[in-house]
């Protein structure tokens, strides 16, 4: 039966190609993490293409955090970090933020993903934890009045309760969350007012993981998300 091509298949760029059969060699550990891969114009020889087409695949391997990229040294195999593979996320991300109810979507994330870290703080918190999540709280505190102050504060008090279950993709997700919406956030005239109500609200937080109130430190939390989301997107 013939078939009918509706468009032509797409030729894959030649830095793809070299790309992929690195990305292979890495992989299966043909090449191993800290080693250096040959030169430039080993590459180019090895592959017959261009140097344009070796920078671009060794870019695209770099933000896979399967290379190293440093000036003036040999590109280098490393192992991709919780980090990188949350920032390659990150052009995804806003692309969901600029649809219809993105902001929505990334709310529900927040909910759900912080939901679940102040449970296992208020469950799991050691006293050293909770000193240093009482900490943050002083420094939230005293930058009510200093909103860029207050909203670093603000974020490095949920960062702390992230820490908690010391897995490195819960912190990196944490700050894809930053990354995408809090600093999105916009600026607004009655700011002291919703500090101080945040405050508030981690005031309330904290009390329930010192006291290992599960329960209550994700009734509070989630009570302070929606606020939070109303006040700067409700309207």
């Amino acid at each position: 039966m013939p078939i009918t091509i509706k468009r032509p298949v797409e030729r894959k760029k030649l830095s793809e190609t070299v790309e992929e059969e690195l990305e292979l060699m890495i992989r299966q550990g043909e090449i191993a993490e800290g080693d250096a891969l040959p030169s430039e114009r080993e590459l180019m020889a090895a592959f017959g293409v261009g140097r344009p087409s070796i920078r671009d695949a060794l870019s695209a391997l770099a933000r896979k955090g399967l290379v190293k990229i440093s000036s003036g040294e040999r590109t280098r195999v490393t192992r991709p970090s919780a980090d990188t593979i949350i920032s390659e996320l990150s052009g995804m991300s806003k692309d969901f933020l600029a649809q219809p109810n993105g902001l929505q979507y990334f709310d529900q994330l927040r909910k759900f993903f912080e939901s679940s870290l102040v449970r296992n703080a208020a469950e799991c918190a050691t006293d050293e934890q909770i000193e240093e999540l009482e900490k943050a709280l002083e420094l939230n505190s005293k930058s009510v009045k200093n909103n860029s102050q207050f909203k670093k504060t603000d974020i490095y008090f949920h960062r702390v309760i992230a820490s908690m279950p010391g897995n490195p993709i819960f912190l990196a997700i944490h700050q894809a969350l930053v990354d995408w919406v809090i600093d999105a956030r916009p600026v607004r005239s009655n700011s002291e007012e919703l500090n101080t109500k945040s405050y508030h609200d981690h005031v309330e937080i904290f009390n329930c993981i010192k006291n290992h109130d599960v329960e209550g430190a994700d009734k509070s939390l989630t009570k302070h998300i929606e606020y939070v989301f109303e006040k700067y997107y409700g309207d």
